[in-house]
């Protein structure tokens, strides 16, 4: 690794774990696990089962939407996972997805929430941004404050879910 790496991956290890909550600070932990989960993929297959199946057109097209959204995000991201093979941090972080998914770049959490975002803006009134917004950060936060991602692991997911929402928004 050339020096310039060296010390990017250090300062993101560095910033990762003053992010960490620790074990003791369970109200924190628990907050931070709660937040997390409101980024995973069953709950936003649950809501777009859901949308769909409703009888009218704007909320079946957030369906579609969340469903499209949810699915590649999750295909990209784990192909990048599988590609890039980042172990995730270590710590006490471990858990169901980190026992099923041991790769941490990019973050599939961050990707899906970035994507589903960039997907559902178009259908939002302008009010419904900065809240959007606001959950994308704190999903990614609470997964480093969770010791399964590294800051740049949520970086990288925030991107390729946004280029990801942007390309599918150009089509639909």
């Amino acid at each position: 690794m050339t020096p310039i790496i060296s010390q990017l991956v250090a300062l993101d290890r560095h910033i990762s774990t003053r992010l960490a909550i620790p074990r003791q600070a369970r109200v924190l932990r628990l907050l931070a696990i709660a937040v997390a989960h409101t980024g995973d993929s069953p709950l936003w297959l649950l809501g777009a089962g859901g949308a769909l199946i409703w009888e009218i057109a704007a909320v079946r097209q957030f369906g579609w939407r969340i469903l499209l959204g949810t699915v590649a995000a999750g295909t990209a991201t784990t192909l990048l996972k599988w590609a890039f093979r980042r172990q995730r941090p270590p710590g006490e972080g471990w858990g169901f997805y980190t026992r099923f998914d041991r790769h941490a770049f990019p973050s599939g959490h961050a990707g899906r929430s970035a994507c589903l975002v960039v997907l559902l803006l178009p259908l939002l009134p302008t009010w419904g941004i900065a809240p959007l917004a606001f959950w994308v950060t704190l999903v990614g936060l609470a997964r480093v404050a969770l010791q399964v991602h590294f800051v740049s692991d949520i970086v990288g997911g925030w991107i390729v879910g946004s280029l990801l929402g942007l390309g599918l928004s150009a089509v639909l």
